[in-house]
């Protein structure tokens, strides 16, 4: 993909997790700055539809991110390295790992779900302990209709600690890269609604594998920096 194409499915993908409102050329233009006018990111925006990025209903409508234009956005967030001084960011989640390393999963889990507003459930192989807290959060923010996608939604909770035990193999692998991120499926849940954030939490006592459940359009890069943030600073007290 060209440079600018990426550029602007990045920043396309951004102002639609930011705003709810469909990607066009005249937002684009009037919010941010890429040198064109508006006819020629109307062109590059066919190229991404064509190659499955992004979908609209009606020719002259918006657009949105597609599974694979979320899956770009992400990977390439997952593959820049972080500054180590976010302090901004930092010290909104700073308390979090105290509970964690003090042994209160219970609270930590609830203080994540709050501070993401997402659905947060940990797990603890050595004692099969599970913990959620967010189920409203993730309902409230789900933008869908059907019933059957609703279902779907409530299965996957209801699933998750089974699919859990049945894809072992992926989460105990030693050659698995953490965190990992799922857009709309999972090894622990289905629905094509939600996406997930998946994180092995490395504690003095063993692993404690954390998921973070929200919708498609969730705030990728403030949970990913706060997932990376959270093992750093365990790393860094232990």
């Amino acid at each position: 993909m060209k440079e600018r194409t990426a550029e602007i499915l990045k920043t396309g993908i951004q102002y639609f997790i930011k705003t709810g409102l469909p990607i066009t050329s005249e937002r684009l233009y009037e919010e941010y700055s890429f040198g064109i006018k508006p006819a020629m990111i109307r062109c590059e925006l066919n190229v991404l539809d064509d190659g499955g990025y992004l979908e609209q209903n009606h020719p002259s409508g918006g657009r949105w991110p597609t599974h694979k234009g979320y899956k770009f956005f992400v990977d390439n967030l997952l593959s820049v390295e972080e500054e180590k001084n976010q302090n901004s960011l930092d010290r909104s989640f700073g308390h979090l790992v105290d509970d964690l390393l003090r042994g209160d999963k219970r609270s930590f889990v609830k203080q994540i779900s709050d501070s993401t507003n997402m659905l947060s459930v940990g797990y603890e192989p050595e004692n099969d302990e599970f913990y959620n807290s967010g189920l409203h959060d993730l309902f409230s923010r789900l933008e869908i209709n059907v019933k059957e996608d609703f279902l779907k939604v409530v299965e996957d909770f209801e699933l998750i600690t089974k699919r859990l035990e049945e894809n072992r193999e992926w989460w105990e692998g030693s050659s698995t890269t953490w965190p990992q991120v799922f857009i709309g499926h999972s090894p622990v849940t289905k629905s094509r609604h939600i996406s997930v954030i998946a994180e092995r939490l490395n504690l003095p006592q063993g692993d404690f594998l954390l998921f973070l459940v929200g919708p498609n359009r969730m705030d990728y890069e403030r949970s990913i920096h706060m997932i990376r943030f959270l093992q750093r600073s365990i790393d860094d007290k232990c």
